[in-house]
């Protein structure tokens, strides 16, 4: 069961993320794992604009590693993010009671 300090927590934390960095969580949710590269070919950005955003998750603890492994892309050694489990839950969370909320309208 997830508290409700941990909603509250949650709602804070996405309430704060800018543009980008939402834009960088989404796709880091549709292609994990994933590096630097796959984020900013998925998303048609430069690479200098991903790399700041994933720190800025990897900080606030929403993004986490996965593994390093060879960049199909590159062919050379590479970190792989994830989104950090409790965050998932939360989300997953968050999604069944929105909908029970616009089911009530």
């Amino acid at each position: 069961m997830v508290q409700i300090t941990s909603i509250e927590s949650y709602v804070k934390v996405l309430e704060s993320l800018g543009k980008r960095q939402m834009v960088v969580l989404k796709a880091i949710d549709k292609i994990e794992p994933c590096n630097n590269t796959q984020i900013a070919n998925y998303l048609n950005l430069p690479i200098n604009t991903v790399v700041p955003r994933v720190y800025e998750l990897r900080k606030m603890g929403i993004v986490k590693l996965n593994k390093i492994d060879v960049c199909p892309t590159t062919k050379r050694r590479s970190m792989f993010w994830e989104r950090v489990k409790k965050w998932k839950e939360l989300n997953l969370l968050m999604r069944k009671e929105e909908k029970k909320w616009l089911k009530r309208l």
